[in-house]
């Protein structure tokens, strides 16, 4: 496997500093993780390796967690824009994705071969997909959707947080992100699975804009970010589950499940909810001034 892309080495790349304007910190971190998935498609179209899939995925995300932590400075009609761009390729790679975990999870099961031909299946599907794209590289969209700055940041509230250091935007999005999360209650558990699914999301966008923008802070979020990747990957073992009993449902062909799928299934909340105690904790670490 590849090593996974960190949003840190995005912010290196990207030359963040703390007076870093909004509108140029969202910019560059956006050209990074283009050029990320663009990498990553073309280790698609030329390796069977799984972690292609799931790191332009991972790509994808971070950004859309970007847009959507960053909106407030942008209009409502141009940050639509760039998130309907990062959703359609996001989801065009889900069912291979979806795929590839299945085809993980039962590869000690006599269900293994059927798996993998419908990954292999889905994976030919989605590289006729890419080789016959003939649109712009994301890059190049993302860059073409920012470049009349007037009609991106229209109105003098949207052009004054686009021109304060970043770190202004930064703490903004970062307490929007935390209080989304605070709002789904203390115990995971009772959460209906559609409910969930959204606070995975959620506290996604809060993990990814604490590695994009911490280093422009006093205090270090790397209690918080090693606390919600822990039960981030809980809660993806949670939905992994999920998505295998759907598939199973609406379709008699489906590979199935693993055997103790319900036992993973129970262990890894238990996990997510042990982290999720234990993180409504910690203190916010963005409260303080941003460096300057």
């Amino acid at each position: 496997m590849t090593s996974k892309p960190k949003a840190k080495k995005m912010v290196k790349s990207a030359g963040i500093a703390p007076e870093t304007t909004g509108i140029d910190a969202l910019r560059r971190l956006l050209r990074e993780g283009a050029a990320i998935y663009e990498a990553r498609r073309v280790g698609i179209l030329e390796s069977d390796d799984p972690e292609h899939v799931h790191q332009a995925r991972v790509a994808l995300r971070r950004l859309r967690s970007l847009v959507r932590g960053f909106s407030d400075m942008l209009t409502r009609k141009s940050a639509d824009r760039l998130s309907d761009l990062l959703k359609s390729r996001f989801q065009a790679l889900g069912p291979l994705r979806d795929a590839d975990v299945h085809a993980e999870a039962l590869s000690q099961t006599d269900h293994a071969e059927a798996a993998s031909r419908e990954a292999a299946s889905l994976r030919a599907d989605i590289r006729e997909q890419l080789s016959s794209d003939k649109a712009l590289s994301l890059k190049t969209e993302i860059e073409a959707l920012l470049h009349d700055t007037n009609a991106v940041m229209r109105g003098a509230r949207r052009q004054r947080l686009a021109a304060s250091p970043v770190g202004v935007m930064a703490s903004r999005a970062l307490q929007t992100a935390w209080t989304e999360l605070l709002s789904f209650g203390p115990d995971l558990r009772r959460l209906p699975r559609g409910e969930l699914h959204e606070f995975r999301k959620r506290a996604k966008d809060m993990r990814y804009l604490s590695e994009f923008f911490g280093p422009v802070f006093n205090d270090d979020p790397k209690t918080m970010s090693k606390r919600m990747a822990g039960m981030q990957d809980a809660l993806g073992i949670v939905n992994d589950i999920d998505t295998m009993r759907a598939a199973e449902a609406s379709n008699e062909t489906a590979p199935g499940l693993p055997p103790d799928a319900d036992q993973i299934e129970a262990d890894a909340l238990r996990t997510a909810q042990k982290a999720w105690k234990k993180l409504r904790q910690i203190p916010p670490w963005w409260t303080g001034a941003p460096l300057s």
